[in-house]
């Protein structure tokens, strides 16, 4: 993957633009993320060809990990006893059903006669077409690309990791802690894919055998995680949060595909508060049906939603339309998000609001 490049360093902070959404004021307690613009984004890929203003994402939530299996049982032992935690036996369950999701939805297609190429507003044949699939370097978000989408490797398409798509490090955070790097990586999630499907007893090794051998037929890109890629021991900064998700923009909008104007399709498999961030950011209040629910809840394990997003031209990303996909069903929204947040005081006794979003990558 190309590096970004870096926009002119301006000597005033630049105006925010009008579509650009209002973050809430509260959300679990912490203070939302609020893209500062230091000034114009670079508009030119690395060959001095004008970036794509427009791109069409598909955002996965990863499949259930052992941390999110130990903090339902309120295991802080199993929530702090390892880094980079792979998938749980129930987010194996959860991954293997979304690929039989995207199976299903690839043999509707065939057997409806639509074997021509994907046309652009046909989202979900973009979806089980796309140019690119990117992923957290996160063991589970790789584990459930490799699993969930399996049938979206056997053309030219790849795994390109992106750090960048890593969950938001908090204190600590056991389980946004990386352990590996570059190759390292592909080798850890192939044990932990060998893991996950070995027989209990030890009698039965087909299965472990035959996911592994999935798993090798699967290109990866790690040009961009050949260093340390996770954040430091006591978190991150806000500013560095901030930094990274517009770094993460960026690099979406560097996608090359089939739309008209250049841009592509990407499939992004990340974690819940990476992809909450991005709507609060970059969608409008009432953008579409489920801004108020993709602003302010997480969507579940496996979830599927595409967006539609279009860059302005001082290169300020905004979603202009979103969807869920693949029978992705999203949580009630608490309150209309284009009316002012009632007052707190209702939810967990962590304080931080509603119990459902307290539950984190």
């Amino acid at each position: 993957m190309a590096p970004l490049e870096p926009g002119p360093a301006p000597t005033e902070k630049a105006e925010q633009p009008e579509d650009l959404a209002e973050p809430l004021v509260e959300t679990r307690g912490e203070t939302p993320l609020v893209p500062s613009w230091p000034g114009p984004r670079s508009r030119l890929d690395e060959d001095g060809k004008p970036l794509p203003p427009e791109q069409l994402v598909f955002f996965v939530r990863h499949a259930e990990s052992r941390w999110n299996a130990a903090q339902a049982s309120l295991s802080a032992v199993g929530m702090l006893c390892e880094n980079d935690h792979g998938l749980s036996e129930e987010g194996k369950h959860q991954a293997e059903a979304l690929r039989e999701k995207v199976r299903v939805a690839k043999e509707e297609l065939s057997n409806a006669g639509t074997n021509q190429a994907a046309a652009p507003e046909d989202w979900e044949r973009m979806l089980l077409d796309p140019d690119v699939v990117y992923s957290s370097p996160f063991t589970r978000a790789l584990q459930t690309a490799c699993i969930g989408l399996k049938e979206l490797f056997p053309g030219s398409c790849e795994l390109a990791i992106m750090r960048e798509a890593r969950e938001h490090k908090r204190l600590g955070g056991a389980d946004s802690t990386g352990i590996a790097c570059g190759e390292a990586i592909r080798d850890r999630v192939r044990e932990e894919i060998r893991y996950l499907y070995e027989d209990e007893d030890g009698l039965d090794d087909s299965k472990a055998k035959a996911s592994v051998k999935d798993f090798d037929e699967i290109q990866f890109d790690t040009s961009s995680v050949v260093e340390e890629w996770w954040g430091p021991l006591m978190g991150e900064s806000q500013a560095e949060m901030e930094d990274n998700i517009q770094n993460l923009m960026d690099r979406l909008r560097r996608t090359k595909g089939r739309l008209a104007n250049g841009g592509g399709a990407a499939i992004l498999v990340g974690h819940s508060l990476m992809i909450r961030s991005i709507f609060q950011c970059f969608m409008k209040p009432g953008a579409c049906a489920d801004s108020a629910t993709l602003r302010t809840k997480v969507i579940p394990c496996c979830g599927v939603v595409g967006v539609r997003i279009v860059w302005d031209e001082m290169g300020r990303p905004c979603i202009k339309d979103a969807m869920p996909m693949l029978g992705t069903v999203l949580a009630e929204p608490d309150f209309d998000d284009s009316k002012p947040r009632p007052p707190r005081g209702e939810g967990c006794v962590c304080g931080r609001g509603k119990v459902d979003q307290c539950v984190i990558s």
